[in-house]
């Protein structure tokens, strides 16, 4: 008796029972043993026993053996399965079956309410376990609604997400159309205002007059727009195709520094040119100026009135790493999550949107990356690594 009543106490709902309790329960005991996948209570049939088990584990099924079935539990030995029906005399609200082979007692279920009936102290002990077992479920149904709650909601933004990113993708493939046939009708005009623009510089025997400067301004702006209408172009295509052809360094900057003088001038800004990479890299010569102008303009457009802008080219190994650097205003940390993306400005100072995507796509088709720090207050660095060899 004294081994059985050793195990029965192994079981937390009647580890607190008082000896003559726990010798009372014993005498009800008797031994029994399930091989795996055993049904030991069918779901539906009034109870007729509790199972104290001792070793093995159980699931505790509804509908089972059909193929709506479901695991609502696994219970670990020691425990107690089946007390519920026996609490309440109503049939079994579910299956229970073995999992693995499993070792115990079963206890009749009238001989336990009678029990029960004489020994107040079991009766609490009882309603003490199925306490803790359904507040032990409701624990797991609560944490398995909230789970399943987080990925609705996860689920619900993704599709809200999707379905932003499609009709987004609709407008701009409308616009994209619609702007490719407006630049092709632009390009043409402007080649011929540059085309006119050339012939009069070239008349022009004082180079240092006013009309001189009026007209390299003329042809600045208008290379600017062919510069504009050719980003338009390079996004409404949605892929960059390269003029891969030998370019020096020092060819580079001598045309970045014509293209920016004006409104580097214009704003009294000092520029330091570091050329320590004087060597020759394939790249596509245009598409590369544009891009390095377009990042000098957006530094021009960042720094007050006499401000400094850094403009560098240096080897690592087998790149080139070119930057631009200011001393402006910088970006906060939101202008940086989105300064890659297309029509994304934070700046009052007009533009189109499109100068940094751009930049990182004519990167990108060479086969290079770009990198931006920046601090408010204290300026940005953009970084270009580019291949020195295709």
């Amino acid at each position: 008796m004294d081994w059985l009543i050793a195990e029965i106490r192994k079981i937390d709902t009647f580890r607190s029972l008082s000896p003559s309790d726990i010798t009372a329960l014993a005498k009800i005991c008797i031994p029994a043993n399930y091989p795996p996948r055993k049904a030991i209570a069918q779901e539906g049939l009034d109870a007729e026993n509790i199972f104290a088990l001792i070793t093995g584990t159980v699931g505790i099924w509804v509908d089972y053996g059909t193929d709506k079935a479901d695991l609502l539990a696994v219970r670990e030995a020691p425990c107690l399965v089946g007390e519920l029906s026996v609490a309440d005399q109503l049939p079994r609200s579910a299956t229970i079956v073995s999992g693995t082979p499993v070792a115990g007692y079963t206890i009749d279920a009238r001989a336990f309410r009678k029990l029960l009936e004489e020994r107040g102290s079991i009766a609490l002990a009882l309603v003490g376990g199925i306490s803790k077992l359904v507040r032990s479920s409701n624990d797991s149904f609560v944490s398995e609604l909230r789970q399943h709650n987080e990925e609705l909601m996860r689920a619900n933004a993704e599709l809200t997400n999707a379905q932003r990113q499609l009709v987004r993708q609709e407008r701009l493939s409308s616009l994209g159309k619609f702007s490719s046939m407006i630049i092709h009708d632009l390009r043409n005009p402007l080649s011929v205002i540059m085309g006119y623009v050339d012939l009069l510089k070239l008349r022009l025997e004082d180079r240092d007059g006013e009309i001189y400067q009026y007209v390299s301004q003329i042809r600045q702006e208008t290379s600017r727009l062919t510069g504009l209408t050719s980003e338009w172009l390079d996004y409404t295509r949605g892929e960059i195709r390269l003029a891969y052809a030998p370019v020096t360094v020092e060819k580079l900057f001598d045309q970045l520094h014509e293209n920016v003088k004006s409104f580097i001038n214009a704003k009294g800004l000092t520029v330091k040119w570091n050329r320590e990479f004087r060597g020759t890299v394939l790249l596509d010569f245009n598409r590369t100026l544009r891009m390095i102008v377009n990042l000098v303009d957006n530094a021009c457009k960042a720094c007050s009135r006499g401000g400094c802008i850094e403009i560098s080219a240096n080897q690592d190994i087998d790149h080139m790493l070119l930057s631009v650097k200011d001393d402006g205003i910088g970006m906060n940390r939101e202008t940086l999550d989105h300064v890659f993306e297309p029509f994304y400005s934070a700046s009052d100072r007009g533009g189109t949107g499109l100068g940094m995507h751009i930049a990182k796509s004519i990167v990108e088709a060479h086969g290079g990356s770009v990198d931006v720090k920046s601090s408010p207050g204290v300026g940005t660095e953009i970084s270009i690594r580019l291949p020195l060899r295709v």
